[in-house]
């Protein structure tokens, strides 16, 4: 086998048919992460001069004179041929040794588990278990598995199928709730770059990313229509006018209710409903109030959220999403969701990936409440095999690891919830 530099639409060809095809092993990310902080490589392993195995590398300086490499959702290659694995294994060691590179960091996107949630058990892909075993005997060195949010990718990911998709089978009537929603005047807009600062506002609190990273992001993968920007947007006239006859409706059974209570003072249960029934005419003119308030400062609509959706290929990606909740009979956060499955499943893409969970399953998860709430829509959740470090010099490795090196690279703070 021969190792050798390739073409960037050379490597997306290949790409792009490969069973293991994804965003991150494509030229636009290379072009992003460019930007970011690292060079970029792509790498083709050819047998009889025909390209067998290709990747993405992104490559940094780590240390003096050492760098490492990073194939995000691994190599592009056939990992149930072992002998193409270890030839391309070696091979690959032997091209980035020469180059003075202690590692390259792999997390493929292959199953290990599928994880069901509600019994807490676990279906194992045992061919797929294998492969574990074969890259550690190649000199991968398997990280240590994670529970939550410490990798570089996600470990647990949620994936819808979107062909068989039923939105109506959702739990809690979430389906009337988005009627509802837009009979209030709220819709999702696919809107460009000019919006990419008033985006940022919503999500910049779950990412260390600067704004410039989304402006980037957006400008790259937009040649190649891969991303689409979103927006929650409320419009003030059809909201006011929904929550108006809402507010009279419920006006009429709360006088109902009180007339009964003051012929009943002492039953507890007209007392409840008489709480309960002015509690909800209070909520809705507050919200009728803040409305007319902003209604003042001349706006007649405002941006209540946004998303960053990736699309490749038959794939779509919520890389990632953000909301405010200023109105409590608004669940911003699920109609963001709802609609992305709705949009995409009418555009024939076969799967959506909500971009990571959590494997813990007990009720002291600390983000509980981000398996929660995208379990709720019922996809299915893969656990992938993890991270692994192919050591290309071991010497240089172990320096960086003895000195604090690679923790420090990849530490990753408590990530917000999504």
């Amino acid at each position: 086998m021969l190792i050798e530099q390739i073409e960037k639409n050379v490597f997306d060809e290949f790409a792009k048919n490969h069973v293991l095809r994804n965003f991150y092993q494509t030229s636009a990310y290379g072009e992003l992460m460019s930007r970011n902080g690292y060079n970029v490589l792509y790498i083709g392993g050819f047998t009889n001069s025909k390209l067998v195995a290709a990747s993405l590398i992104l490559c940094k300086s780590i240390g003096p004179n050492i760098k490492y490499g990073y194939a995000p959702r691994g190599f592009l290659i056939n990992y149930y041929d072992t002998s193409l694995l270890k030839e391309f294994s070696k091979k690959i060691k032997d091209y980035f040794f020469m180059k003075g590179f202690a590692f390259i960091k792999i997390n493929p996107e292959i199953t290990y588990n599928i994880v069901e949630y509600n019994t807490k058990t676990k279906i194992v892909n045992t061919k797929n278990k294998e492969i574990i075993n074969t890259l550690k005997e190649l000199g991968y060195d398997k990280l240590k598995d994670n529970l939550y949010f410490e990798s570089m990718l996600p470990k647990y990911n949620p994936i819808i199928y979107l062909p068989k998709y039923d939105l109506n089978a959702i739990e809690n009537n979430i389906s009337k709730e988005i009627v509802s929603y837009e009979k209030k005047g709220i819709n999702l807009t696919i809107v460009d770059k000019n919006d990419i600062n008033l985006a940022y506002e919503f999500i910049k609190e779950k990412t260390t990313n600067q704004v410039k990273y989304y402006s980037d992001l957006y400008e790259i993968f937009s040649k190649n229509n891969m991303i689409d920007l979103l927006l929650v947007k409320l419009n003030y006239a059809e909201y006011t006018k929904f929550m108006q006859k809402e507010y009279n409706e419920k006006l009429e059974i709360n006088e109902q209710i009180n007339m009964e209570f003051n012929k009943n003072p002492n039953n507890l249960e007209l007392y409840n409903k008489k709480m309960e029934s002015d509690k909800i005419i209070n909520d809705i003119s507050k919200n009728i109030t803040i409305i007319n308030n902003r209604m003042k400062e001349d706006t007649n609509s405002e941006i209540l959220g946004s998303a960053f959706v990736i699309k490749y290929e038959n794939r779509i990606n919520i890389l990632i999403s953000g909301q405010k909740n200023d109105f409590n009979n608004i669940d911003v956060k699920t109609f963001i969701f709802y609609k992305i499955i709705e949009k995409y499943k009418k555009e024939n893409y076969l799967y959506l990936d909500m971009n990571g969970i959590t494997g813990d399953m007990t009720d002291t998860n600390p983000y509980k409440d981000v398996n929660d709430f995208k379990l709720k829509f019922n996809p299915t959740t893969f656990e992938y095999i993890g991270e692994f470090d192919l050591i290309i010099n071991k010497p240089l490795h172990q320096l960086l690891w003895s000195t604090g090196k690679i923790q420090k690279e990849f530490y990753k703070p408590k990530r917000k919830t999504q």
